[in-house]
């Protein structure tokens, strides 16, 4: 089947002799199968049809069948186990924050990238804080208390410090109980740990870090949803300020000049 390209820009050197193929066998049976999921005919927990029943209802070979299985698990549609069908599956957790990773790893390396992502982690956790503090029971004050008071005791060790900050920051999280949120920050987890590492660099750092963690558990612990909101939104800022680093630029040298002879 030819296909026409309008206004074709030319060839990039290296990339020759790439043809454009027609759809093949398996994607069509890939979508007849998850519009099925979607559409209610296979619901969660259930077992497609045997590799035998599939071949026989849609036409196609047993290739073609393990091709369409292997590509609605890459979708996260269904699970497959030796010895067993094909099983459909709910939304997975593990599934949705690959994807997200993956996202946010290559978005960090664009331009703008890093700004775009301090400005959606305030977005974020100033948005957690608020519902934390609606939602917050007296057991989770109690758990988010230890987890202050082991970042306290860090205080001075840059290492366990960051683990610490990283705890107190996701307990905060795990309150509203919302697996998107959870997503987020599993899947921004490395370019935090950056924050931090570079951040508590800085002199005083810690103890600044620590002082903000107190007003929000303070904040958290009265059920106050705007101070909660505005002590987030302010430990975040001031973060923001000394992150990236500015980088420091090179001190001009005179050049050297020769004795005279």
């Amino acid at each position: 089947m030819a296909v026409e390209i309008e206004n074709a820009r030319p060839i990039k050197h290296g990339r020759e002799g790439r043809i454009v193929k027609r759809r093949r066998m398996h994607e069509d049976l890939v979508e007849m199968l998850a519009t099925d999921i979607r559409e209610g005919v296979y619901t969660v927990g259930d077992a497609l049809p045997s590799e035998r029943d599939l071949m026989d209802e849609f036409g196609v070979s047993r290739l073609t069948v393990r091709e369409a299985t292997a590509a609605l698990e890459s979708k996260g549609l269904i699970e497959t186990r030796p010895g067993t069908r094909a099983r459909v599956c709910g939304p997975r957790p593990d599934f949705l924050l690959g994807m997200l990773s993956e996202a946010a790893a290559f978005h960090l390396g664009e331009p703008g990238g890093l700004r775009s992502f301090m400005e959606i982690r305030g977005i974020v956790e100033t948005g957690v804080a608020r519902i934390a503090a609606e939602r917050i029971t007296d057991d989770q004050i109690e758990g988010l208390r230890s987890e202050l008071g082991r970042n306290r005791e860090a205080v001075g060790d840059m290492a366990e410090f960051g683990r610490t900050d990283v705890e107190f920051h996701s307990a905060i999280a795990r309150i509203v109980e919302n697996p998107i949120v959870d997503g987020f920050f599993i899947a921004v987890d490395e370019w935090l740990r950056e924050v931090r590492r570079t951040s508590l660099l800085n002199d005083g750092q810690m103890e600044t870090a620590y002082a903000a963690h107190v007003r929000i558990f303070a904040a958290l612990e009265l059920r106050d949803p705007d101070r909660a909101s505005a002590e987030m939104r302010e430990h975040l800022g001031q973060l923001s300020r000394i992150y990236p680093p500015t980088p420091v630029e090179p001190t001009a040298v005179e050049p050297s000049r020769k004795a005279a002879p």
